[in-house]
């Protein structure tokens, strides 16, 4: 009964792919699944370079600098600062290189500001840390790190 039934399907199906006259060109031929598309046009880009203004960095500069030490890692060094917000809620910190006075090499702690109305708190919920990784290119001729907040300044030799 199976073996009927089998070559039944084999007999139908044969039959009913020898009838399509236009296999080769339809969905159901295997090799049309991979053919190549026809290239689109080529299009211009959605915008000019000159278009596009730099970003503006609105972070301000952190209230008072603790702390600043520079330690060494497998390729340079890594500078770290940690320091004093004006109030509980400022985010991303980082240290902004903003020159080279002589040998030393010269940072702005910088933080983005909280909605207004935060709380002020106390010291230890104000506090924020940031890092940044110098290699051995960068740290040639330096000999010293300064971190700069709105208030003061920090340095540390290396």
């Amino acid at each position: 009964m199976r073996r009927t039934l089998l070559r039944a399907v084999l007999l139908t199906s044969s039959v009913a792919l020898a009838g399509c006259a236009q296999l080769s060109n339809s969905r159901l031929n295997p090799l049309n699944w991979i053919a190549a598309q026809p290239a689109a046009a080529p299009t211009g880009p959605l915008v000019e370079p000159g278009d596009l203004a730099p970003p503006v960095d609105t972070r301000r500069p952190i209230a008072q600098v603790t702390g600043v030490e520079v330690a060494r890692s497998g390729g340079g060094a890594i500078v770290r600062a940690t320091g004093l917000a004006a109030s509980q809620g400022w985010y991303n910190a980082q240290l902004v290189r903003i020159g080279i006075d002589g040998t030393t090499l010269l940072y702005e702690f910088r933080a983005a500001a909280p909605p207004e109305g935060a709380a002020t708190g106390a010291p230890a919920t104000r506090r924020i840390t940031a890092a940044d990784p110098l290699d051995s290119a960068e740290l040639a001729g330096i000999t010293g790190v300064r971190v700069q907040g709105a208030q003061n300044a920090l340095s540390a030799a290396r």
